[in-house]
């Protein structure tokens, strides 16, 4: 019988919000932040079982809701800027054992570069699924017709700092993406792993048959869960120095 992993609930009071999270620990320790997706009614919730899965590996994690999805308030405008502070509120949450891990999907993908390139948050393992990149000018501006009419323009994401900030990063880079994938271009994958130039390992996963709508996937594909929670451990817990630049799964 397998083990039955339950998440213990948590508040992150950040003077603006108050956040609902909570920790799903493995055999007592939880070192991976898992930010979930910032569209429609996207919350930590549509992650919980690929965390389970990730938890019986030996990976505990950290997720949060961010303001304005499932549980958290929603008090002020939301912005890109806004959800990397309340990002770095929630890893403070983290253990300190190693490694320390950052996932990030879709629009947290670029939150969790961010996080990953700033050497105070001691991140070794950064992973995206997903993961979108935006043009540094849209980063202060609240989400609106102004912030979507900075995403609409043509190739804006090449902005992005991410790309830049990328090279800094010393630990494991694991981009995943999805092959039929109409949201998030590819290329933004490409130009992570070819920037990442200091990084211990490098590496682009395609995980065929699937859309950038992932959590709604695990229902539709028995096994699917089982196959990124394969990606993930091996992206986080292996030693490897190996360098490859893709995958497919």
């Amino acid at each position: 019988m397998r083990t039955m992993f339950a998440p213990k609930r948590f508040a992150i009071d950040t003077g603006a919000e108050v956040l609902a999270a909570d920790r799903l620990a493995a055999d007592g320790c939880a070192s991976c932040l898992v930010l979930h997706g910032g569209a429609g009614t996207s919350d930590r919730s549509h992650w919980l079982v690929l965390r389970q899965n990730l938890a019986r590996r030996g990976i505990g994690s950290v997720a949060v809701d961010f303001s304005g999805h499932g549980e958290s308030s929603a008090r002020t405008p939301n912005s890109l800027s806004k959800r990397y502070r309340e990002a770095v509120a929630a890893l403070q949450y983290l253990d300190e054992a190693e490694p320390r891990a950052v996932i990030g999907i879709s629009m947290s993908g670029e939150i969790a570069v961010r996080l990953a390139a700033a050497p105070r948050n001691r991140i070794t393992r950064l992973v995206t699924l997903v993961g979108a990149a935006y043009d540094s000018a849209a980063f202060e501006v609240p989400f609106g017709p102004a912030f979507t009419k900075i995403l609409r323009t043509p190739q804006s994401w090449r902005r992005s700092v991410v790309f830049e900030q990328i090279a800094s990063f010393p630990g494991r880079l694991t981009v995943v993406r999805a092959a039929e994938d109409t949201v998030v271009p590819a290329t933004i994958g490409e130009l992570l792993v070819a920037n990442a130039r200091r990084a211990e390992h490098a590496e682009i996963v395609d995980i065929l048959n699937t859309d950038h709508a992932l959590g709604l996937a695990f229902r539709a594909q028995p096994g699917l869960v089982d196959r990124l929670g394969n990606v993930i451990c091996r992206a986080i817990l292996a030693r490897s120095m190996h360098f490859e630049l893709n995958r497919v799964i």
